[in-house]
């Protein structure tokens, strides 16, 4: 497709400074398509430099199509990627049509994903670990005040962590439609997620028998999985706190999980924690740091 019949078909001008433009169109029958497929008829994806640049949906009718566009920047595309928390763009990222890209920024994020290798890898490793215990977690608790139906909710989202930790440490990225490549590998996963959803056993049998088989992958993967924080933690010789560790890359996007995953470390004995008084600004008590 011409860059100019793109814009002109979309209703959307743009200049040189655009670094890419993805089109995502509707395929027949494929396997998997974009969710916004079912209501456009084409997506379109333009990619900018700023970080922050505010995302912006369009929706217009042209030619008797249906035609979704959508401007991010190219932080939002590469969190996508790393974080797996947008699988509408990462689906738009593989399976679109490059129009524009003129610097090669697509296409390199392309082959980064093709390849899977580090730091790619340990990123995602690291991220679907924390969501993995933290849903496990979450379901232990919910179990434990006989709230059946919430504890199933989330130890189903922690087994989809752990398929795309198998899908991971299989050198594949894990795409959107996860499920397919994990049983693809016939995992013990897998298996637990039939177990799960169709066993005859009750409810709250099955959410028990699949916590206990969480726990254990957790345990045998902590070390692997964490080797990006291990890296950063041992990158110099004073201890790191909290804040610190957020504002490294690889490691921002997970606030929520980090001091969970933090202290699941210190008490298997894989870091160390180091308290000493806070900060005279700060208030009384002591600081909590972490280090190898």
């Amino acid at each position: 497709m011409e860059l100019s019949n793109l814009t002109l078909m979309s209703g959307e001008t743009f200049d040189e400074s655009v670094l890419g433009v993805v089109t995502l169109r509707r395929q027949g029958n494929t396997s998997f398509q974009s969710a916004l497929l079912q209501e456009y008829d084409m997506v379109v994806l333009m990619l900018h430099e700023v970080e922050g640049q505010e995302r912006t949906i369009r929706n217009t009718l042209a030619g008797g199509l249906r035609i979704q566009t959508q401007h991010i920047d190219i932080q939002t595309l590469e969190r996508a990627v790393s974080a797996g928390d947008n699988n509408e763009l990462v689906t738009s990222l593989l399976t679109g049509e490059v129009v524009w890209d003129p610097q090669g920024v697509l296409e390199e994020l392309r082959w980064i994903i093709t390849q899977f290798e580090q730091p790619i890898q340990e990123r995602v490793l690291l991220m679907e670990l924390a969501r993995f215990l933290h849903m496990y977690v979450k379901s232990k608790r919910y179990i434990a005040a006989g709230c059946v139906m919430d504890a199933y909710n989330c130890v189903l989202i922690a087994l989809y962590h752990w398929a795309r930790i198998e899908v991971s440490e299989g050198g594949r990225f894990p795409e959107p439609a996860v499920w397919d490549q994990v049983k693809s590998q016939n995992t013990s996963v897998y298996k637990l997620y039939e177990e799960l959803t169709i066993s005859t056993e009750t409810l709250e049998q099955r959410v028990q028998l699949v916590l206990l088989a969480c726990e254990f992958a957790i345990m045998s993967k902590m070390a692997d999985c964490c080797t990006l924080l291990f890296t950063i933690l041992g990158s110099r010789k004073e201890p790191w706190g909290m804040e610190e560790l957020l504002r490294q890359p690889g490691l921002s996007h997970l606030e929520p999980e980090l001091p969970l995953l933090l202290s699941k470390l210190v008490s298997r004995s894989l870091i160390r924690e180091i308290t000493s008084w806070a900060d005279a600004n700060s208030g009384a008590g002591h600081a909590i740091r972490y280090t190898i």
